[in-house]
C-alpha cells in the first residue's frame, strides 16, 4: 500500500485514486531521509510503500494447493508473465541443473520417476527439471508444516540478506544451519519442517532489492506425478493436458 508520510514520522493510509499532486501541509515537517544498517537514504517525495510479501508457484501441469478445481496461473497469467517466467527459467537453469544433479545421486529411484514426469508434463522449455513445480516464498515467516500433497523428496534453499533463518525438522529434533548456499532434500510431505525466526540484514541493493529472506522450493506434486505416469514425452504440450487429441498423431 501507498502512504503518504506526515511530520513526526506519522503516516496516512492513501487510496490509490487520489489525485498524486495533493499536497498535504504536514509533509513539510516530515523528514527527508531515514536510516537503515547504518545508512542513509532520501526519500523521492512525499509517499512510502509497504512492500508486500507472499508466494508465486510456478508449476507445469498442477492445480494450487489450497486452490482444487483452478489451474495454477502464475505460470502463464498473460503474456508479460509467460516471457518473464521464461527468463527466469533461463537465468537459473544452471542452479536447477546442479540441484538436479543432487537429487539424482540422493534419491536415484525417485529421480527417474520425477524425470519421466516432467518430460511428460513440460511446458516451459527454459526448465530443465525434473520437478514439476518451483514455489518462491518472497520474505514470509515460515512455520512447522508439512507439504502434504508434494510426492516425494523437495529441494529448498535460501537467498537474501538476513540474520537468523535456522532449519527445523521438527519429527527428528534437528536444528540445522541454513543459509544461502546451502541446500536442503528431504521429504517435505512426510516430515515437519519450520524456518527459524529471521530479521532482514543490510540496505537497499544498487538494483533495488530490499533485505529479506527468499525461500526457494522445488517439489512435485503427488496428483501430477499419477497423472503423467506412463505419458509420453510432450504430452501435456501434444494434448492440452489430455483435453485434445494429440497434434503428434
Amino acid at each position: 500500500m501507498r502512504y503518504k508520510r506526515k511530520g513526526g514520522g506519522g503516516v496516512e493510509g492513501v487510496d490509490e485514486d487520489q489525485d498524486q499532486n495533493d499536497h498535504d501541509s504536514d509533509w513539510e515537517d516530515a523528514p527527508a531521509t531515514f536510516s537503515h544498517a547504518g545508512l542513509e537514504y532520501e526519500f523521492a517525495n512525499q509517499y512510502e510503500n509497504s512492500e508486500c510479501t507472499g508466494v508465486s508457484h510456478l508449476v507445469h501441469s498442477w492445480q494450487m494447493q489450497g486452490h482444487h478445481g483452478k489451474e495454477v496461473t502464475d505460470m502463464f497469467r498473460n503474456a508479460q508473465v509467460a516471457l518473464a517466467v521464461r527468463w527466469y527459467m533461463k537465468r537459473t537453469s544452471k542452479l536447477a541443473s546442479t540441484l538436479k544433479e543432487m537429487f539424482k545421486a540422493a534419491y536415484p529411484e525417485e529421480f527417474i520417476i520425477y524425470e519421466n514426469a516432467f518430460n511428460a508434463g513440460v511446458w516451459e522449455a527454459e526448465d530443465p527439471g525434473p520437478w514439476l513445480g518451483r514455489a518462491i516464498v518472497w520474505k514470509l515467516n515460515v512455520l512447522p508444516h508439512r507439504d502434504g500433497l508434494d510426492g516425494g523428496p523437495t529441494a529448498i534453499f535460501c537467498l537474501g540478506h538476513f540474520s537468523g533463518g535456522e532449519a527445523y525438522l521438527t519429527d527428528l529434533k534437528l536444528k540445522l544451519w541454513y543459509r544461502p548456499g546451502d541446500v536442503l532434500i528431504f521429504r517435505a510431505g512426510d516430515l515437519y519442517h519450520a524456518v527459524g525466526p529471521w530479521e532482514a540484514e543490510g540496505g537497499v541493493t544498487a538494483r533495488g532489492i530490499t533485505p529479506g529472506r527468499i525461500g526457494n522450493v522445488f517439489f512435485s506434486p503427488a496428483h501430477s506425478l499419477r497423472a503423467l505416469k506412463d505419458k509420453k514425452p510432450g504430452w501435456m504440450k501434444s494434448t492440452a493436458g489430455g483435453a485434445l487429441p494429440s497434434s503428434e498423431s
